[in-house]
């Protein structure tokens, strides 16, 4: 089997909960990861820049990676497939979609989350 690349896993990972035929360990593991990387409780603060983003950073991949352990290996294979002539292949074509998600939602999220009203009357914090 090739190596496959964690671009053609994510997607397919994720449609993986709706399936009937992956094991509910795999995607209550899923889910985890993608609730932890939502919620706003955090093992690390977010608030404190740079370092509050270190635990997302290795929790939601280590449950995703524990999540794609746990399938079987059937499944497993299905969604790794990486063929030779993935230029022409949608799945490709669609991680720039996915990308440019990603770029919105978090544009948004700092837009929803901006500097609140008092910062901008009293700059200096005093």
């Amino acid at each position: 089997m090739a190596k496959a690349s964690v671009w053609a896993i994510i997607p397919n990972l994720l449609r993986s909960l709706f399936r009937s035929d992956v094991p509910i360990r795999s995607k209550i593991l899923l889910v985890m990861g993608i609730v932890y990387l939502v919620s706003p409780i955090d093992l690390l603060p977010d608030v404190i820049a740079g370092i509050g983003w270190i635990d997302d950073l290795v929790i939601v991949p280590l449950l995703g990676w524990l999540s794609y352990r746990s399938l079987p290996p059937p499944i497993k294979e299905g969604m790794a497939t990486d063929s030779p002539d993935s230029a022409n292949n949608p799945a490709t074509s669609r991680k720039w979609l996915y990308l440019v998600v990603l770029i919105v939602v978090l544009i948004g999220i700092g837009l929803l989350t901006g500097p609140d009203e008092s910062f901008l009357k009293n700059p200096s914090g005093g």
